[in-house]
């Protein structure tokens, strides 16, 4: 009874915790100045393996800039830095501005994971007109990531200043990522109990437990390989949990192996 109570706190822990990281944000009543460009940068995807983030640019000019179809009047240019496409974001006078992909660097190291993060510094985003004529540039920083925290920096983006992006895994998703290191860990606990004891002859020795030795074995790589964010091999959690996972499910096989030998007729 009491470790079907303790079950069920922790599964009710985790839907709170899942549910109270997910909550909507309020609703954004932003205006893009008369003679301004109100700009949406939403980060939507991290890549740690490539040194980037992902993300969409949209666009919303002001009404001095748009004509009655509410097309542009003049061409309008948005430069957003540092992306990993040195082009600029164009748009034709006649055109309606829309919303359209970009990549930025990020400095982090996946082979931290799941403590990873990623920062994207001196990010600037700003637009111009004819002549490379500055315009006024209000900049909105947000986030369609599920299991991150997207933050700008100390420095206000709204302005059109230079600021930081930080992207960290929320605490739901560390959660998670965690809890399949304890299950992995988990393995090889169990599995040295049984071999152990059976050495020591406190319990008799069973041909198919052979069996549940191979395929605890070899069920950490599959565990390993659906890990969120996909770490290469040879990141931080391959040294301090899954090369000590193998190792003691190794040994628990070789004792029971030798259990075999003093034990079978």
């Amino acid at each position: 009874m009491a470790i079907v109570v303790g079950l069920l706190i922790v599964y009710i822990a985790v839907l709170v915790a899942y549910a109270a990281g997910n909550t909507d944000d309020d609703a954004d009543s932003r205006e893009p100045s008369a003679n301004g460009v109100l700009i949406y940068l939403d980060v939507d995807a991290v890549n740690g393996a490539d040194f980037s983030v992902g993300g969409h640019v949209s666009v919303y000019p002001g009404p001095d800039l748009l004509d009655a179809r509410g097309d542009l009047k003049e061409d309008l240019i948005i430069d957003v830095s540092p992306m990993v496409s040195t082009s600029a974001l164009e748009f034709s006078s006649g055109s309606r501005p829309g919303t359209v992909p970009v990549t930025l660097y990020s400095d982090g190291d996946i082979r931290h994971w799941p403590f990873d993060t990623y920062t994207s510094e001196s990010v600037a985003v700003q637009a111009y007109g004819p002549n490379d004529a500055e315009l006024p540039t209000e900049v909105a920083i947000t986030d369609s990531l599920i299991g991150w925290d997207v933050e700008a920096g100390d420095t206000d983006p709204t302005e059109g200043q230079v600021f930081s992006i930080t992207s960290s895994r929320t605490a739901g998703s560390l959660t998670f990522d965690l809890a399949l290191c304890v299950m992995l860990i988990i393995l090889p606990i169990c599995t040295l109990f049984v071999s152990i004891q059976t050495v020591r002859r406190r319990k008799a020795f069973q041909p198919p437990m052979v069996t549940w030795f191979a395929v605890m074995l070899f069920a950490v790589l599959p565990l390993r390989n659906i890990f969120p964010g996909a770490p290469p091999f040879g990141s931080w959690v391959d040294y301090s949990v899954v090369l000590w996972v193998l190792g003691g499910l190794v040994a628990s096989l070789a004792l029971y192996v030798v259990a075999w030998w003093k034990q079978a007729p």
